[in-house]
C-alpha cells in the first residue's frame, strides 16, 4: 500500500478501504479500495493534506479507523481532514480541515481517535492540550451539526454510541472521566468521574452496560483521590432515573489492565490485554477474575470475539486463539511471518525519524537503545513500556468480515481465512 498506516481496515460489499500517509511531512492522506476476495486494488485517492508535519515513530500515521455504510466512504487523518467519499469509485463528495476550522491540534504523539457514527451524523473526539472538543458533522452534507466544548486533555480513546432511553448517546471516555452526550444536540447528559488511565482504551457497549478500559500512566501515576487504573478498568450501567439518563457503578476492577485495545465483552464475560501481554478474562457482572495468561505479547488489537473463540492478535504477528469461557483452553497459536522477519515495505515507503536510532538494512526501523519508545519514556499512543521495541512489522488493527480476517500493518494488509480457502494480501 502506497505510505503507512495505523488505521484498521473497514470492509464492505465486498470491498476493503484503508488509509494512509506517504511523504515525509505527511503532505498527502491516501484511501485505498482493495478486493475483498483477491486484494486488487479498485482505486486509490488522494488527498492534500491541509496541516503537514515530521514523520517519524512517535506520532500518529493515519491512526483514525474510515467509517463505511451504503451511502459513502468516511475518512479523517491527523491533519485534521475529514472527507466523505464515493464506496464505488472514491470521487470526493465533500471535504472539511477541522484543526484549521477549529484550531490548531496540540498534542505531542498526533491525533489517533476514529470518528464514531449513527444513521444520520458522524461524531469527532478532539481531545487536546487546547480546546478540546466533540462535534456531529452531518454525513450527507458534511456540515456541523452541533460541537460542544470539553475540557483539554491528552488523550487517544475514539467515542462510542449507545441507545439509551430510546435515544442515542454518544459516550466518550477520557483521562479522568466519562461523559455522556445527546446525539441529537450534543448536550452533556451525565458524567461519571474519579477515573485514571483511560486515556487510551475506548469504552465498550454491550446493551445496557459500558465495559472501560485504563492502562497504567507514565510512570504509574495517578490523580490524587483517583481511583487507581486497575479500579478503572471497571463496569457501569446505563439507567434512566427520572426519566433522564444517566450511570452507576456496577464493579471496580482489581488486577486486569487494558494497553492500546479496549475490553471485549463476550457471553459473559470480559477479555482484555495488559501492556506485558498477558490476558485476563472476568466475570461481566461481578468483575471476579476467572483466569489470568501470557498470550505471545502485548497487542493494539482488542480481544476478537468469534462464537466459541478468542482471538489475540499481538503486535508481533503472532495469534493466540482460546476457547471462550470461565476456564483457560489454548485452542491454537500461529504467526503471520517468522521471527525476525516480516514483509518488506514498498520502496514509496519512508521510514521514521526514529530518534537516537538507524534503520537497518532491510529499510525497516530497527530498535536502539537510545530510543526513547524502548525507554518507555511516552505514554502516548504507545505507551506502557514493556510493549515497546521494534517498529516494523507490527499489528494495528484487524476487522472480522464473513468468515475472513483483515489483518493491517503498517504498509500491508492480509487476508486470513478458515483452512483450504484461498488467502490473500494486498499492498
Amino acid at each position: 500500500m502506497t505510505g503507512y498506516g495505523q488505521s484498521a481496515p473497514a470492509v464492505f460489499g465486498g470491498r476493503v478501504f484503508v488509509t494512509s500517509v506517504p511523504g515525509t511531512k505527511r503532505q498527502k492522506a491516501v484511501v485505498v479500495c482493495l478486493g475483498a476476495s483477491d486484494g486488487r486494488r479498485v482505486w486509490q485517492t488522494e488527498l492534500v493534506a491541509s496541516v503537514q508535519g515530521d514523520l517519524h515513530d512517535m506520532v500518529s500515521r493515519a491512526a483514525p479507523t474510515p467509517i463505511v455504510d451504503r451511502d459513502g466512504l468516511y475518512v479523517m487523518f491527523e491533519s485534521g481532514d475529514m472527507a466523505r467519499l464515493s464506496i464505488s469509485d472514491g470521487k470526493v463528495l465533500w471535504k472539511r480541515a477541522l484543526f484549521r476550522e477549529y484550531g490548531s491540534y496540540e498534542n505531542g504523539h498526533g491525533y489517533g481517535s476514529s470518528p464514531a457514527h449513527n444513521r444520520h451524523s458522524i461524531f469527532v473526539q478532539v481531545d487536546h492540550q487546547g480546546p478540546s472538543y466533540l462535534v456531529a458533522i452531518e454525513k450527507r452534507s458534511g456540515r456541523t451539526l452541533w460541537k460542544t466544548e470539553r475540557p483539554s486533555r491528552m488523550s487517544w480513546t475514539s467515542p462510542v454510541v449507545a441507545r439509551q432511553g430510546g435515544r442515542d448517546v454518544v459516550i466518550v471516555s477520557s483521562t479522568g472521566d466519562v461523559r455522556g452526550y445527546d446525539a441529537a444536540s450534543g448536550q452533556e447528559l451525565w458524567k461519571f468521574d474519579g477515573l485514571s488511565g483511560n486515556h487510551i482504551p475506548s469504552p465498550t457497549v454491550d446493551g445496557d452496560r459500558l465495559y472501560l478500559g485504563a492502562a497504567t500512566p507514565r510512570g504509574g501515576r495517578t490523580t490524587s483521590g483517583a481511583r487507581t487504573p486497575a479500579q478503572s478498568n471497571c463496569a457501569l450501567n446505563l439507567i434512566m432515573r427520572d426519566g433522564k439518563p444517566g450511570v452507576e457503578l456496577l464493579w471496580e476492577g482489581r488486577r486486569a489492565l487494558c494497553e492500546y485495545g479496549s475490553p471485549t465483552a463476550h457471553r459473559g464475560l470480559v477479555y482484555s490485554v495488559n501492556p506485558a501481554g498477558v490476558a485476563f478474562c472476568v466475570d461481566a457482572e461481578t468483575g471476579e477474575e476467572r483466569w489470568s495468561e501470557r498470550i505471545g505479547g502485548p497487542c493494539w488489537v482488542s480481544p476478537i470475539a468469534v462464537g466459541d473463540r478468542i482471538y489475540f492478535f499481538t503486535k508481533r504477528g503472532a495469534t493466540t486463539v482460546v476457547k471462550s469461557g470461565p476456564r483457560f483452553e489454548k485452542l491454537a497459536s500461529s504467526s503471520l511471518w517468522s521471527e525476525g522477519e516480516g514483509p518488506l515495505p514498498e520502496v514509496d515507503y519512508t521510514p521514521p525519524v526514529r530518534s537516537g536510532g538507524a534503520n537497518g538494512a532491510s529499510g525497516r526501523p530497527t530498535a536502539a537503545a537510545g530510543n526513547a519508545e524502548d525507554r518507555g519514556a511516552a505514554d502516548g499512543p504507545r505507551g506502557g513500556a514493556a510493549s515497546y521495541g521494534p517498529l516494523d512489522p507490527c499489528v494495528y488493527g484487524v476487522a472480522v468480515v464473513d468468515g475472513a480476517f483483515f489483518v493491517r500493518i503498517g504498509t500491508d494488509l492480509f487476508c486470513v481465512r478458515t483452512a483450504g480457502a484461498r488467502q490473500t494480501s494486498g499492498r
